[in-house]
């Protein structure tokens, strides 16, 4: 063979590789659906152990989803889903056996999840968060909530840093000539107006103020001065919870006055969550609570048709007496994936690992969500297949998740939740839910987020582990619950609150405001 026979051979050997790399890009999805460059540099195909829990949807682990990574990414997933409910109970049984599958989902950052990452279970993965996109688009208060003596062993699962606010029927409040509250004496007259001057016009005494139930749910927490947050310091300059803080008294007074006068479901105490969603949609009270996530569309719009005049309107949150106006912060996460330390001698396929979770977090916005995205017509599966355009938004079609890469990308939600670089973003109004009447509902909820959440709150407690709140935690709340019920109800004195605390305290409480606080000073989160 001469040297331009070679040369030719050669050249034809190398456009027969471009086509085959060509034909199978096309197949992939073009440059936008590529995987990026993880650094892997190895066309092994792995094996990737998968476990992770499920709700409602269990894919099936042979799935086209699973065929459809395989043929991308050159991974094998070998899923298994077990059941939310029985989830931990299986999960502590696999970790004490010490088969670990190489990624593990953790329902949340309990004590297991620190045992097991003090015991050396997990992978340290702080040497890699800066290689990914969507792993350095978590912000750092959202890592420092799970670190374990400094180090980072998972990467969390998206959620919206949105708590509820209060809603109230502004139609109500029109018919009465009031204004919308600003403090919680003008939600007080409110509740009471709603009460005893027949907001609804028919003729009736059959309205009142807040709806709630068991478990004094929803309290109407105006701002992150109300709320739960670690926020109030004692007079040891000690935060401490807020559910003894001075804001929480003031949310309890104000329910006292209000049940009083009968602006308060009579029998909260006894009603569960579905039945204090009624007595609100149902046009029987005018204070309730709502979030621009998760809120039930059924609700609102049978609202509207039994009252097709009802108006339901965000209340601004309410500026506090330090001059901060804004609300907690959620923390921002949902569950936490993490990689088995065994994985430490095979650092190509944690890259694997990494690159394939990576590629299924990535956030497309809305107006992106359809087939003429590569990406997203992939990972869900394609358009009428794993999903449908339905007045032009991406529906997924149920039963069809085994056909949606998405479930098994090592990052489950059952539904698809990118890491979003902002909350609205999200554009939930739009995204979440269909009637025009709900998305219009919602819009005005998010946009009152955007103008009075100014100093959205971050609880410093949420980098704290305290093995004493742990352990009597719930049993404590459940204490502090029954106890300022009582006080609504009108069986026990509002005076009594610091003999209250003081009750907490001496149960196990005390403990805990210094095990969170000693916590808060080691990771330097306090405020």
């Amino acid at each position: 063979m001469n040297p331009s026979k070679i040369t030719k051979a050669t050249l034809a050997v190398a456009l027969a590789a471009m086509a085959a790399a060509c034909s199978k890009e096309a197949a992939d999805g073009n440059a936008a659906g590529k995987p990026a460059d993880s650094g892997a540099k190895t066309n092994k195909t792995y094996d990737i152990g998968f476990l992770n829990f499920a709700y409602t949807i269990f894919p099936d682990p042979n799935g086209k989803g699973v065929e459809a990574i395989k043929e991308k990414f050159n991974a094998n997933i070998k899923s298994q889903f077990i059941l939310q409910s029985d989830y931990n109970e299986k999960l502590n049984v696999i970790m004490a056996s010490g088969d670990m599958p190489d990624v593990v989902a953790i329902k949340d950052r309990d004590s297991n999840y620190y045992k097991w990452a003090k015991q050396g279970a997990f992978l340290p993965l702080d040497d890699y968060l800066n290689q990914y996109e969507t792993f350095k688009a978590v912000p750092k208060s959202i890592y420092d909530q799970f670190r374990v003596n400094g180090k980072i062993y998972s990467i969390p699962m998206y959620a919206p840093t949105y708590s509820f606010s209060g809603t109230i029927r502004q139609d109500w409040l029109d018919k009465l000539g009031l204004k919308m509250p600003t403090n919680y004496k003008e939600l007080l007259d409110v509740a009471v107006a709603f009460t005893k001057n027949d907001p609804d016009g028919n003729g009736k005494n059959d309205t009142y103020g807040f709806a709630m139930g068991e478990n004094i749910n929803p309290a109407p927490t105006m701002g992150a001065w109300w709320s739960g947050a670690w926020y109030h310091k004692d007079a040891s300059g000690n935060l401490i919870p807020g559910t003894i803080s001075p804001g929480r008294k003031e949310v309890i007074d104000t329910l006292a006055k209000a049940y009083k006068e009968g602006a308060v479901t009579k029998d909260f105490a006894v009603l569960n969550w579905a039945q204090a969603n009624k007595e609100f949609y149902s046009g029987k009270a005018g204070i309730f609570i709502g979030t621009p996530t998760g809120m039930v569309e059924e609700y609102y719009t049978g609202l509207l048709k039994v009252n097709p005049q009802a108006k339901v309107a965000p209340i601004p949150f309410f500026v506090a007496p330090d001059g901060s106006q804004g609300n907690l912060s959620n923390r921002g996460f949902f569950g936490l994936t993490t990689l088995s330390a065994k994985l430490k001698s095979e650092p190509d396929k944690v890259k694997k690992i990494l690159e394939i979770l990576d590629y299924g977090r990535k956030f497309i916005p809305l107006k992106d969500r359809n087939p003429q995205n590569e990406t997203f017509n992939w990972i869900m599966g394609g358009q009428g297949v794993g999903y449908d355009m339905v007045n032009g938004l991406a529906v997924p079609k149920a039963g069809q998740e085994s056909n949606t890469p998405i479930q098994y990308m090592l990052q489950r939600h059952e539904f698809w939740k990118p890491w979003a670089p902002s909350n609205e973003a999200n554009e939930y109004s739009k995204a979440s839910y269909n009637s025009p009447e709900m998305q219009k509902f919602i819009a005005t909820i998010e946009d009152m987020e955007k103008t009075y959440n100014k100093t959205p709150y971050n609880d410093p407690s949420y980098t704290v582990y305290s093995e004493t709140q742990a352990q009597k935690g719930v049993e404590l709340d459940k204490y502090l619950i029954a106890e300022q019920t009582k006080m609504i109800s009108g069986q026990r004195p509002l005076d009594d609150w610091d003999k209250m605390i003081q009750e907490w305290k001496d149960r196990g409480g005390a403990q805990i405001i210094k095990e969170v606080n000693d916590g808060i000073k080691a990771a330097g989160t306090g405020k």
